[in-house]
């Protein structure tokens, strides 16, 4: 398989991930062991891998975004439940990252839970907000880039976050170009600021900002708890979890 195709199947899955609350579209990179080539690509705009990422990640965008709106509406505990399963088990993915597991890692980790945890809102608590400037669809993207990109926080959670998130998921499913482009372009913004700063830690403070997201990952599950325990909330969790392994043995 050329790298072309390599990277754009890899993209499909990021760009799914990021139109689900509480799945980092960072966190599936590290899964699929792109992640340190996809932040210095953006870095240095380096086409041949940010071309093929790009166009994966926008079909996996198209192709989830109705389903998604339309799974969570009707399947509600189930899905939860399957994103919750995702998230913990991607903890397992930056956790064997940590190489230097010392009292300071120990505390980024939980500092990570605490700040996560907090941040977090419930994934039912999306609403669609009508009459959004194309200004707050901007800077939406600039800010939710940061997310789509950083391991362990949810970009469809910051968007739900900002009145955001159904309107975009809309606006995708119904080719609204307009809103589209002006989003896209904020993202596109957010993330060629941001991956200097990333590409910095990443290879001076590798163990340590690891630490830091183990402990985002799993603080950011509060935002898919299921309210009750019931058999399709066990069987999305089990899901969720087997479906992380899977891309992890795949990828091996």
């Amino acid at each position: 398989m050329s790298r072309f195709w390599e990277f754009f199947i890899k993209g499909m899955p990021i760009g799914i991930s990021n139109t689900l609350p509480g799945v980092s579209g960072g966190t599936m990179a590290l899964v699929l062991k792109i992640y340190d080539e996809l932040v210095n690509s953006i870095k240095k705009l380096n086409l041949k891998v940010l071309i093929p990422i790009g166009l994966g990640a926008v079909v996996g965008v198209f192709l989830s975004s109705t389903l998604i709106i339309n799974l969570l509406e009707n399947f509600n505990l189930f899905m939860t439940a399957y994103l919750m399963g995702l998230i913990l088990a991607s903890a397992k993915v930056t956790y064997n990252e940590i190489t230097d597991f010392n009292l300071f890692s120990i505390i980024l980790v939980a500092v990570g839970l605490i700040f996560a945890y907090f941040y977090s809102v419930d994934i039912n608590g999306a609403v669609n907000s009508e009459s959004i400037s194309l200004i707050k669809y901007f800077s939406g993207g600039a800010i939710g880039s940061v997310a789509m990109i950083l391991p362990g926080i949810s970009g469809g959670t910051i968007l739900v976050m900002l009145g955001l998130y159904q309107s975009v998921l809309t606006a995708i499913s119904n080719f609204d170009f307009m809103i589209i482009i002006v989003f896209g372009l904020g993202v596109a913004f957010g993330l060629l600021i941001f991956s200097w700063l990333l590409s910095y830690f990443l290879n001076n403070y590798r163990s340590l900002l690891m630490a830091l997201l183990t402990g985002l990952i799993i603080g950011s599950t509060r935002s898919v708890i299921p309210p009750q325990l019931t058999f399709s909330v066990i069987t999305g969790f089990l899901l969720g979890i087997g479906s992380i392994y899977l891309l992890l043995k795949v990828e091996d």
